[in-house]
């Protein structure tokens, strides 16, 4: 009788290649997603925590602007992105009197607090990104974050 352990290990030893191959290429592709998952997040926090500190020295320099002689017709455009890292966001100013701009990213969620100080008092409000204006309210004698 012939020997044909020949032809059973060469081909053992290509489904044993294919299958070590097939696991090394699976583990990879998990890893590089999981890499690239981390870097969004931290592109996304960085550039809300730029756009963040973009609108805390227009608000700066809105209220400076507002304890001037003329306060009546204050009005600072602040020209920040639709969207960071791909991703819509919202900013809310001065929520509960904190005296924070608060960004927050949908996707990936992520969410960036900047501190400001104003001598003048920054009304509460929610604006999504994109084109941003700080308007003095002569008024109510309030600085308020508004779509331009």
């Amino acid at each position: 009788m012939a020997d044909v352990s020949r032809g059973v290990s060469t081909a053992l030893g290509y489904v044993l290649n294919l299958g070590v191959a097939t696991l090394l290429v699976t583990i990879l592709l998990l890893s590089a997603g999981t890499l690239v998952e981390d870097q969004r997040d931290r592109a996304t926090e960085t550039e809300l925590d730029v756009v963040g500190e973009r609108l805390v020295s227009d608000l700066a320099a809105a209220d400076r602007l507002a304890r001037t002689n003329d306060p009546s017709t204050v009005r600072v455009e602040a020209d920040v992105p639709v969207r960071v890292a791909g991703s819509y966001y919202t900013v809310r100013v001065n929520e509960s009197g904190s005296g924070d701009v608060v960004l927050n990213a949908g996707r990936p969620d992520v969410r960036v607090v900047v501190p400001f100080e104003t001598a003048t008092e920054v009304e509460f409000s929610t604006v999504d990104g994109g084109d941003l204006a700080v308007v003095y309210d002569p008024g109510n004698d309030t600085l308020v974050v508004t779509d331009a």
